[in-house]
């Protein structure tokens, strides 16, 4: 299935999505705040409680109901409500046959910068909550794409990145023979991508020189995403003397999943790692090529 990404029809749809609730976006609507006038302060004051008043009381069924007779006939996402609440709330509900061609889904992505809550719905002559999450940071974006060779997309939402680019990467896969949505994976990653050759997913962390830097390999297992291998690159630091001499030395760690069928991997071997050894180079630099 063709891999579609909301951030890319918004720009053409004209929309405000709702990750623009970032923690920067959030210090510039509070440096604009203190130079507006008391007026300008009230009036705002009096529109966030408006829309607060609004959504809280909304109704997400009704809203879902009211586009039914669409459905049949809309061939691309339909986005009922996109709101900036206030600079630190949003909301979004998002219509469509993103997993499949057959079934029509629904998700509603709501709350604050510091708490997302994300319910997912489907549609079989009625609608139908089969699954809530609550995330304890801002959800910033999502996307349908294929993760696992078959004919449905699964659910990518991704969270805010820090300083060293790194965020949340979840992942959503819909079980059509118990109707409900698995996650199947929530990984903090530099980068998460897929392998369609290998049907495997590759994971890298990267950017904290205090934090182990992380290559590993997951696939899929009953709807969920499992570790295959791993390799870890740490920084052991060691204090010579008492006037503040240090020797660091970097370690490499090799992991593998004995099962091949749990969410389990146990440490192989810790090694001193040095690029001059050149089994150790190759098992960091082409752990993703060696087989």
């Amino acid at each position: 299935m063709k891999k579609i990404f909301l951030k890319n029809i918004i720009p053409v749809l004209g929309i405000v999505f709702f990750y623009a609730c970032s923690s920067k976006n959030i210090q510039k609507v509070q440096s604009v705040s203190d130079s507006i006038s008391k007026q300008e302060a009230k009036q705002e004051a009096e529109y966030v409680a408006k829309m607060l008043k609004f959504h809280n009381k909304l109704n997400v069924d009704s809203l879902l109901n009211s586009y039914n007779s669409r459905i049949n006939i809309e061939e691309d996402f339909i986005i009922p409500l996109d709101t900036m609440i206030d600079g630190d709330s949003s909301r979004v509900v998002v219509i469509g046959k993103f997993i499949n061609e057959k079934d029509v889904f629904a998700l509603d992505i709501y709350g604050t910068w510091s708490k997302q809550k994300i319910d997912f719905y489907r549609f079989d002559g009625s609608w139908q909550k089969l699954k809530s999450d609550t995330y304890d940071e801002d959800v910033i974006n999502f996307s349908f794409e294929n993760f696992n060779n078959d004919k449905d997309s699964e659910i990518l939402l991704l969270g805010g990145a820090n300083m060293n680019g790194n965020r949340l990467n979840s992942i959503y896969k819909y079980d059509s023979n118990n109707n409900q949505f698995v996650k199947a994976c929530s990984l903090f990653a530099t980068e998460l991508s897929y392998d369609s050759i290998s049907n495997l997913l590759h994971y890298q962390y990267f950017g904290s020189w205090y934090m182990d830097e992380i290559q590993a390999i997951y696939k899929w297992n009953n709807n969920r995403i499992i570790p295959v291998k791993e390799v870890r690159k740490s920084l052991k630091i060691q204090k010579l003397s008492n006037v503040g001499n240090f020797n660091s030395n970097t370690l490499i760690s090799y992991y593998e999943n004995p099962t091949q069928d749990k969410d389990t991997i146990v440490l192989k071997f810790k090694k001193t790692y040095r690029e001059k050894n050149i089994k150790l180079y190759d098992l960091w630099e082409n752990f993703f090529e060696n087989k």
